[in-house]
C-alpha cells in the first residue's frame, strides 16, 4: 500500500476512535513509549523490533499532528544523509523533545512532527528497512483492534482486562 494511503488509513482509524481530538500531552506518553521501543530495538539489534517500533511511532506521530491541526504530513522528503547513522537517533530525540515543548504551551508543532518522520525514514533506511513496510506492518496490527479511549489514551481490548 502506498505511503500516503496508509496515513489517510490511520487518519480515519484515529477520527474513528475519537484520538484525533484527545489530549495531545497524552499522546506524548505514547510517542515517549514508542521511541523508547525503537531504541531498544537498535540497542539490541533486533531488526523486527525496530521495524515494528518505526511502524508505531509514525502512526503516534500522524495521530499527534491530527490533534494539533497539522494537515499535511504528507510529502516530507529524506534529508538527513550528511548525520552519521549513530547521531540520527540522538537527533530524533532533540525534536520528541522540541515537539514536547510545543505541546506543553499548546503550540502547534507541524515542523517539528514532519522532521521526526523524515529521521523514522532515515533510521529504516539504515536497518535495511522499507518505510512504507513499517508503517504498513503497524497498520495491520491496528487497524482492527478493539479497545477503548481512557482519559484520552487509548487501551487495547487486551489490556482493560
Amino acid at each position: 500500500m502506498e505511503l500516503k494511503k496508509l496515513i489517510t488509513n490511520v487518519q480515519q482509524w484515529s477520527i474513528d476512535r475519537g484520538l484525533d481530538k484527545a489530549d495531545s500531552k497524552k499522546q506524548m506518553l505514547k510517542l515517549y513509549e514508542e521511541f523508547g521501543e525503537l531504541a531498544s530495538g537498535l540497542a539490541k539489534g533486533n531488526k523486527e523490533v525496530v521495524k515494528d517500533s518505526i511502524g508505531d511511532v509514525v502512526v503516534v506521530l500522524i495521530i499527534l499532528a491530527q490533534q494539533q491541526g497539522v494537515k499535511l504530513i504528507s510529502g516530507f522528503e529524506l534529508s538527513h544523509e550528511n548525520i552519521s547513522k549513530e547521531n540520527v537517533v540522538l537527533e530524533a530525540s532533540e525534536y520528541i523533545g522540541a515537539v514536547s515543548n510545543f505541546v506543553k504551551r499548546n503550540l502547534k508543532c507541524e515542523g517539528h512532527i514532519v522532521y521526526l518522520i523524515t529521521y523514522l525514514q532515515r533510521i529504516a533506511k539504515d536497518e535495511g528497512l522499507k518505510f512504507e513496510d513499517c508503517l504498513s506492518q503497524a497498520w495491520n496490527e491496528i487497524k482492527d483492534r478493539k479497545g477503548k479511549l481512557i482519559d484520552g489514551v487509548w487501551v487495547k481490548e487486551e489490556d482493560l482486562k
